[in-house]
């Protein structure tokens, strides 16, 4: 019985310890619930003409929650000012939103339909958030190749931006570079100020060398002359990448394509010895008359 009361007490003096979210704060699991609808109302209207239609929809969203305006300010401010609860936020929504589209039918992880010549080689997250504080702002990457890989693939790199900004300039840059077994490395750069897609395309099918490695990272570009490297800002930039994919596909040596596009030699022979017969008939048929 001891024991048992021991442990109480030091649980409610674990909870008395804990820090607790500040009055009119939502909690982190309300807050991905309102912000999952929000992105929904968005989407909907992602390509209206008016702003204002937006605007609405978020406000039937806090209305559906029972939220005062006040209250989702209160609790916005804070979930910016502490940028690792809001990476975790939208980390979890990020992972809801692809299990939704794989319940509707759609595909999330990268599979390819485009022949057994093009594979999917990307390991890591295929969805992520970028946040202008830092550490959250970058996300690197490395890939090994695997027995699959043969000299002279060509590499693509690819991958969707959704911007989740209130002001500033939007950039997400991606960098990918390709070690080859002769030391040499390729270097690609590609931007995405808008919502959209982004690639990136590395081409081997003339040198045909050996990738040894390949790294890269994703960065979002912070605002110059703006309180986005302050760690307290509540101004909300966000952006989340998805569907990446990392598509590796077999080329055609030189040497084979061109045999392939060669005629075929016994056909070559056939037309002529043909074309002599008929010479030589076409001559007999003059030479009688």
């Amino acid at each position: 019985m001891k024991k048992s009361l021991s442990f109480i007490v030091l649980m409610l003096m674990f909870m008395a310890c804990a820090p607790s979210l500040p009055s009119g704060v939502l909690s982190e699991d309300d807050m991905e619930d309102v912000l999952y609808d929000m992105h929904v109302a968005q989407a909907v209207y992602e390509n209206a003409p008016q702003e204002q239609n937006v605007i609405t929809l978020r406000a039937s969203v806090l209305k559906k929650y029972d939220i005062s305006q006040e209250e989702w300010d209160s609790s916005f401010n804070y979930y910016c000012r502490n940028a690792d609860k809001l990476h975790g936020i939208y980390k979890r929504l990020n992972e809801r939103i692809q299990q939704d589209v794989v319940a509707l039918g759609g595909k999330v992880d990268g599979m390819m339909d485009d022949g057994a010549d093009t594979t999917n080689v990307w390991k890591n997250e295929s969805a992520f958030i970028l946040m202008q504080q830092s550490p959250f702002n970058l996300l690197t990457y490395a890939v090994e190749p695997d027995s699959t890989f043969e000299d002279g693939d060509r590499l693509t790199l690819q991958f969707d931006v959704q911007y989740i900004f209130q002001d500033g300039y939007r950039d997400v840059t991606a960098v990918m570079n390709v070690y080859y077994d002769n030391d040499s490395i390729s270097t690609n750069v590609t931007h995405v100020n808008v919502d959209g897609h982004g690639v990136i395309t590395v081409n081997n099918e003339v040198q045909r060398l050996h990738v040894k490695e390949i790294k890269g990272y994703f960065i979002l570009g912070r605002n110059l002359n703006s309180d986005s490297s302050d760690p307290y800002s509540t101004t909300l930039r966000l952006a989340a990448v998805r569907n990446v994919k990392l598509l590796h596909t077999h080329t055609t040596p030189p040497a084979k394509r061109e045999e392939t596009e060669k005629p075929d030699s016994l056909s070559v022979d056939s037309l002529r010895k043909d074309s002599l017969i008929k010479t030589k008939q076409q001559s007999m048929v003059i030479k009688n008359i």
